[in-house]
């Protein structure tokens, strides 16, 4: 509102003493002139006192608002009273509701209305209203409106009632509807900020698929000669310890091959955003078979819930990408006992992946959103990036918690919705 690097409220409170020192000059120079020009009989030693002491605290107020400990909504609710309050007092000794500054008191509200919760506002509102209804009665009357006083200390009049009637109308609805306004604008900034959010991880998400297929690009031409020249060489004639060699790196050579394939086919479905519709019993029997392909070393237990048995599925390559990154980094810190569970809850898909290592501390949880952040003590942390991406994507979440008996389960949770044709 007023500052765009500061503590909201820090930068609220930087406006009140802005307005509240104008504020505090206009009285000042209203009461010098009353007081030499126009020769008023009014307790200017005791408005001069108030309005000093106002100032001093307008003075502490922009100390206060330069120091590094934020503000929070009580402490500038704390000052929109002492305004409301103070200014009270220099009204009662000036006119009271006669005095043109009794509008004032609905400046407080107003930045109540649009900065505090609704809780504040209200407490406000019924604070100057009940001040303003004091001083339509009980005030040290001026003099160029004396003879046309609200019959201070009588019985009231209509424009006394009507006068009331109007702060009262004001009060309501600048408190329901400057905090509607406010709020609704505040919500949108959320939206606006998690969309901006969600584009940049996009972005960083294309261009580490795009990093991706040109490393696929650049190293098929190797590969390729490599396979060349393996396919010669076990041509010859060599002892069988060698040839069982030569057969497991030609073996290995087309794995490295595949991955390369699926690196080029997930940028591929990022960029023109396909995907595959299929039953969820083969979407996880397909999950099963790659992974045997991918480490035929570590042994997958899975399961579907029967709720989903009937269940057809629409995603992309990204959603599979994403649940074999996560089963290679539980496999990447123990083999024993990975599990890979289908379920349904909370109107959600969720592919929970299930180790028995060390799991994750509190510190690497919470940036699982972060790219080049490992979880493990070696590699670059782009599994959990991609993987949390790809959540968000789809309006989903990643979610971390231990796992009971020892272990992490991490849960990519999918929304229905978004899942299920």
């Amino acid at each position: 509102m007023w500052g765009a690097t500061l503590n909201p409220n820090t930068a609220n409170l930087r406006g009140l003493c802005l307005i509240r020192s104008l504020v505090i000059a206009g009285q000042f120079g209203a009461v010098f002139y009353a007081e030499s020009q126009l020769g008023w009989m009014l307790p200017y030693v005791t408005l001069k006192l108030l309005l000093s002491a106002l100032s001093g605290f307008a003075v502490f107020s922009w100390w206060r608002s330069y120091q590094s400990w934020p503000v929070t909504d009580v402490e500038l609710f704390i000052h929109l009273c002492i305004d409301t309050l103070g200014f009270s007092a220099v009204l009662y000794f000036s006119g009271g509701a006669n005095n043109p500054f009794i509008s004032y008191l609905l400046v407080p509200l107003c930045i109540s209305a649009a900065t505090l919760p609704w809780a504040y506002t209200w407490l406000l509102g019924a604070i100057g209203f009940a001040a303003y209804s004091l001083l339509l009665f009980n005030f040290i009357p001026l003099e160029a409106v004396a003879p046309n006083q609200h019959q201070h200390g009588g019985a009231p009049n209509t424009h006394i009632l009507g006068m009331w009637a109007n702060f009262l109308v004001s009060t309501v609805l600048i408190t329901y509807f400057v905090f509607k306004m406010a709020h609704s604008l505040r919500l949108r900034e959320a939206e606006l900020a998690s969309s901006r959010e969600h584009r940049l991880q996009d972005e960083q998400l294309l261009a580490v698929a795009s990093l991706a297929a040109g490393t696929a690009h650049e190293l098929g031409t190797p590969l390729s000669t490599m396979k060349v020249v393996l396919e010669d060489l076990t041509e010859q004639d060599f002892d069988t310890e060698t040839r069982a060699d030569l057969a497991t790196l030609g073996q290995q050579l087309d794995h490295c091959r595949d991955i390369l394939t699926n690196l080029v086919s997930t940028a591929r479905d990022l960029s023109a955003d396909n995907t595959v519709t299929t039953h969820a019993p083969q979407y996880l029997a397909l999950l099963q078979e790659r992974w045997q392909v991918l480490r035929p070393d570590c042994e997958l237990h899975s399961s579907l819930s029967p709720a989903l048995s009937d269940t057809t599925l629409k995603l992309d390559g990204t959603v599979s990408q994403a649940i074999l990154n996560l089963l290679s980094n539980g496999a990447d810190t123990n083999t024993d006992d990975l599990r890979l569970d289908v379920l349904e809850q909370d109107h959600c898909i969720i592919f929970a992946i299930s180790d028995r290592g060390p799991g994750l501390s509190t510190e690497q949880a919470a940036m699982m959103s972060k790219a080049f952040v490992s979880s493990k003590g070696k590699g670059r942390g782009l599994g959990l990036f991609l993987s949390n991406a790809t959540a968000i994507r789809y309006g989903g979440e990643l979610r971390w918690r231990r796992r009971d008996g020892g272990g992490s389960r991490v849960e990519l949770c999918l929304p229905i919705a978004k899942v299920c044709p």
